[in-house]
């Protein structure tokens, strides 16, 4: 018998494919924003405006999950002098930046289903629909970003963030529960500022520029991951959830991302931390690109999606990486109750109980049956 873990110790000890005292199930939940949101009735159990803490308390004391509380660095900042403006012509919102490199300008056509108001964001899935004029078309348009995103001094982050993160690290401390951060959206990123079938295309038509930002983030990445070792952050997790065959072939993902993701890997292991990487669908042709990767694991493979055949995926990456994966989102949890209940067996019956971590792949999301989050739990109570 495995000795009796704090959440933790069972969320670090599945990623390394250790013993566990038994399978950890972590919940993810997205609460959607308002405009995605109309129309729709507000399934959790928490209200909308509930505090993070009174969420964690829910899930960890109700639930019994293994939760992780997320924590945030800021590694860049933005040169001096910059000012930026806003501006609307019709059903087209415009912003633009003046910096030192240049006009940074984008434009987006809004109507009832843009949920950023005025604001034009550089990173939002909402951006790519939307889009008049992206963000990022030119090397000089590059240049005008890179001045909103200099490197900050690696002291100074570290105090700033060792200061403002000490009600996140008490609240993992009072539950026992594994810190986690957000470091890098390559490819993902860089379809939120280029387009989606503009970044395709430049990939064929100007590599040098998409590989440009990319090294850019790069950079800004293990300044971040750096810092996050610093401060004993348990995990780094690295966006890949646009970096995958939907859009690209597993050569082309090797020529932009191989070299940055193997060192942005190393950078967390040097800091004592592990690398969880989202990958969603898109999955099957680059599993041998994957099993490449020195990542830790693999969060929110859609075991529902077309064409995944999920113990291929278990005989080519289980035998050094582990798995947050569990109930799809879009198929399992909005049907009911009894297909997440089948998921979940079925997840367990592929993986088994080592280097498993039960998650919804992606999420349970505000506006689903929650009957269905609490099938995928009482399930995994059954298994575990």
């Amino acid at each position: 018998m495995t000795q009796r873990m704090n959440s933790r110790e069972r969320i670090l000890a599945a990623v390394r494919r250790d013993a566990v005292d038994y399978v950890p199930c972590c919940g993810l939940f997205n609460p959607l924003s308002s405009v995605q949101r109309q129309g729709h009735t507000w399934n959790f159990p928490w209200a909308s405006d509930a505090p993070l803490p009174e969420q964690l308390r829910y899930q960890v004391e109700e639930l019994g999950l293994d939760q992780l509380v997320n924590v945030g660095v800021a590694a860049a900042q933005t040169a001096a002098g910059i000012t930026s403006r806003k501006w609307q012509e019709g059903d087209v919102l415009h912003k633009a930046y003046e910096t030192p490199a240049g006009t940074l300008h984008a434009s987006v056509r809004i109507n009832d289903l843009w949920p950023h108001g005025q604001e034009i964001p550089f990173y939002s899935d909402f951006n790519i629909g939307h889009y008049v004029e992206p963000w990022i078309q030119t090397v000089e348009d590059l240049a005008c970003f890179q001045c909103l995103h200099v490197l900050r001094d690696q002291d100074e982050v570290i105090d700033e963030a060792r200061a403002g993160l000490k009600p996140s690290f008490a609240l993992a401390q009072q539950y026992g529960l594994a810190t986690q951060s957000v470091a890098g959206m390559g490819l993902t990123g860089a379809q939120h500022l280029f387009g989606a079938a503009d970044l395709c295309l430049m990939t064929i038509d100007n590599p040098e520029l998409v590989d440009a930002y990319l090294e850019h983030e790069h950079q800004m990445n293990l300044a971040r991951i750096a810092a996050l070792g610093e401060l004993g952050v348990d995990i780094v997790r690295r966006n890949g959830f646009y970096e995958t065959a939907d859009f690209y072939g597993p050569d082309m993902l090797r020529r932009f991302l191989t070299r940055r993701l193997t060192a942005e890997t190393a950078m967390a292991h040097q800091g004592g931390m592990v690398m969880a990487y989202t990958v969603h669908t898109g999955v099957m042709p680059i599993l041998d690109y994957l099993h490449e990767l020195p990542l830790d694991s693999l969060q929110g493979i859609d075991i529902a999606f077309g064409g995944v055949d999920l113990p291929a995926v278990r005989d080519k990456l289980a035998e050094d990486k582990a798995f947050w994966v569990g109930p799809s989102s879009t198929y399992h949890i909005w049907e009911g109750p009894d297909a997440t209940r089948q998921a979940v067996r079925e997840v367990f019956d592929c993986f088994g109980k080592t280097g498993l971590i039960l998650s919804q792949c992606v999420s349970s999301h505000s506006i689903m049956p929650w009957e269905s989050t609490l099938a995928m739990v009482d399930e995994w109570r059954r298994l575990r």
